[in-house]
């Protein structure tokens, strides 16, 4: 009975001959399908391996896996392989001839190769090591740097520092607004204080004059039991009417209809303040109001009673302090100035 030959697949064109390139004995593995064969040798045309393969594939091309085990990594990569089987044995002598020979895994291969060869790479207990140069080649000695270079040098780490102190005053400004100051939904805008006129009975307005000088009437109403009243201007003053006061607008007792104004009445302004807010409020934190210029203008809130018990707001009146000069119908927004320190350690 003779051995059983192993088919070996014919060489790519452009080789000289069968041993052109000699086998390398080196740790290697191939994946087929799956299974993991022994690598045996290797040249950059072909792989010889043993290990378990389906005849089926013999003479057939199939994609291959290399994979190349050194101490901390692996390196692999798929080739084109045109396989020749021996027999049907668990051990048996595999051929991997190379269907393409300087393709894309050439150059990787061929480096491991003559990295072995060479020495650099060695064979330790089934694994590659490298064994070649460690040390770094030494800079080359460069002159003293000139004035130019000295004085780009200084620039850029001058730049540098900038850069730095700006990103560094940026953050402390984001992260002073957001845990110093707290900022309330609502906003705020600033009216003047004065006399408020309000319906004296239920009715309908049936006379209306923003225009009205002292003594004149400045409204009539026709109340549901058939009287019309009016109601004189009492003062020299500024009318700011409300929504209700027009000719034809139904009201009941206590609406609101104008307010009357002088040029000495302070500013002031009611707004509504969430529960959060009313706990600050009540702890002592500082109420301020930013204006549009950029002006911070620090405020006393009075606490009015809440009308709907559903609401979750709490509406308040905002006392500005006497010597500041803000317009009428400026708009603001109000915030809470937490308190980081007790107030013995405030500045």
């Amino acid at each position: 009975m003779s051995d059983a030959q192993t088919n070996v697949p014919e060489l790519p064109p452009n080789f000289a001959y069968e041993g052109e390139h000699p086998q390398v004995r080196l740790p290697f593995a191939i994946i087929l399908e799956g299974r993991k064969l022994k690598g045996e040798s290797l040249s950059v045309t072909r792989a010889v391996a043993t290990g378990l393969v389906n005849p089926n594939l013999d003479g057939h091309q199939v994609v291959a896996t290399l994979r190349f085990d050194l101490e901390g990594f692996t390196v692999s990569f798929p080739v084109d392989v045109v396989v020749g089987v021996a027999d049907r044995s668990e051990d048996a002598e595999v051929i991997f001839v190379f269907a393409n020979p300087t393709g894309q895994h050439l150059p990787a291969m061929r480096y491991l190769l003559n990295s072995f060869i060479a020495g650099d790479v060695v064979s330790i207990a089934g694994m590659l090591s490298y064994t070649g140069p460690i040390k770094m080649k030494a800079a080359s000695a460069e002159g003293q740097p000139g004035a130019i270079q000295r004085l780009g040098r200084i620039g850029r780490k001058a730049v540098v520092l900038a850069l730095t102190a700006g990103l560094v005053f940026l953050a402390a400004g984001v992260i002073s607004e957001r845990v110093i100051y707290a900022y309330e939904p609502r906003p705020v805008q600033v009216v003047q204080e004065g006399q408020l006129l309000r319906a004296t009975a239920a009715g309908q307005i049936s006379y209306v004059d923003a225009q009205a000088a002292e003594g004149d009437v400045v409204y009539s109403i026709l109340a549901n039991s058939g009287d019309l009243l009016s109601v004189r201007m009492p003062c020299d003053c500024d009318v700011t009417p409300s929504d209700a006061f027009v000719i034809g607008a139904t009201v009941l007792p206590g609406a609101a209809l104008v307010q009357l104004t002088t040029d000495d009445t302070r500013v002031t302004a009611t707004t509504e303040i969430t529960f959060e807010g009313t706990a600050r409020l009540l702890n002592g934190d500082h109420a301020e109001l930013v204006l549009t210029d950029g002006r911070v203008v620090p405020v006393t809130l009075e606490l009015l009673p809440v009308e709907n018990a559903n609401s979750d707001m709490q509406p308040v009146t905002v006392v500005l302090p006497e010597d500041i000069s803000v317009a009428p119908g400026t708009p603001a927004r109000l915030r809470f100035q937490r308190q980081l320190l007790p107030d013995q350690f405030q500045l």
